[in-house]
Parts: C-alpha cells; structure tokens; sequence
C-alpha cells in the first residue's frame, strides 16, 4: 500500500467504490461527482503541511492503480484544541475485512507522528462501528466514554477516541 494525496486522479475509483456504510461516516450521503469534483478542487489547494490533508491508500505494485481507501489529518475543527488532530480512514468496500484499515490508520498515524504540532490524535467513531474501534485499538486510541456530535451529521452521534503520540516521541 502506498500513501498519496488524494486528488481528482482518485475520484471515478470513490465514486464506483462508495457504499451507505461509507458516505454515512465521511459526509453523510454518498458523494455524486459534482460534490467529489469540487471537495477534490479544495483539496488541491491545500498545503501539504497544511491543517487538512487528505490521502489516498492506493495499491502499491498493481498494473493499474487501484484506490483501496483513504484518510485524513484537520488540525482545526469543531471540537479540537491545540496539540489536537482529528484522524479519519475509510476503506471502500471491495476491500474491507482484508486489513487495509489498519495499515492505512497506521500510515497516518506515522505522518501524523512526524508532525511536532499534533500531540494527540481524536477520532471519532460511531458506537455500532466495531470494525474502525478494533483499527483504533490496534493502533493503541482508547476510548474516552464520551459521545458527541458526529462533525458532518447533527443528527448523529459518535464515540471519542484519543491516541497519544507524546510517549512515542524521542525527547519527550
């Protein structure tokens, strides 16, 4: 698996890929290429060291490049303070239940690692999503107890998790 921006070589891929269960955690309904065509026209503009950073987890060594699913990194948003990331993977359905998600959340954990201003990784799972708790927990996030609102959905409820990357850090 290798790990790239995401951008609008991406979009025919998410757009054939996504399902109810994947538009219910990213936006809350599912994309249709105008909606894609402008978030990827955003996500353009963004700065790589940016405070929103998007990727894409494409297969590495396949003959034609094949979207497996994706992530992203907002150190601003609803809900965050300072030293706060919130932390977001999603894997289309073709390939779930293959352990994608995990190496996934691990890859943006790793970025998130070498980032000096991001002490602690939020992430905010809905309660029946056993499968992104069981990455959560793999990557070492412990649940908070605390739900709040879901960041695209008020009418939604999510779980927060937090992961502390201070104890991983040389020097702290």
């Amino acid at each position: 698996m290798r790990i790239e921006r995401l951008g609008p070589q991406h979009a025919q891929q998410l757009l054939a890929g996504q399902d109810e269960a994947l538009a219910a955690e990213i936006i809350g309904r599912s994309w249709t290429p105008e909606t894609l065509d402008a978030f990827l026209a955003r996500t353009a503009l963004w700065r790589a060291d940016g405070p929103f950073r998007e990727f894409a987890a494409v297969a590495a060594g396949a003959p034609v490049p094949t979207l497996l699913g994706g992530g992203g990194l907002a150190l601003l948003g609803p809900g965050l303070e300072r030293g706060e990331a919130a932390l977001t993977y999603w894997v289309l359905r073709a390939h779930r239940s293959r352990g994608h998600g995990r190496r996934l959340a691990a890859a943006l954990v790793d970025i998130a690692r070498a980032d000096a201003r991001i002490d602690h990784l939020v992430l905010r799972i809905a309660p029946d999503n056993e499968a992104s708790k069981a990455v959560a927990g793999a990557l070492g996030a412990r649940g908070t107890g605390i739900e709040e609102r879901h960041p695209a959905d008020v009418h939604r409820r999510v779980q927060r998790w937090v992961l502390d990357l201070r104890a991983e850090r040389p020097g702290t």
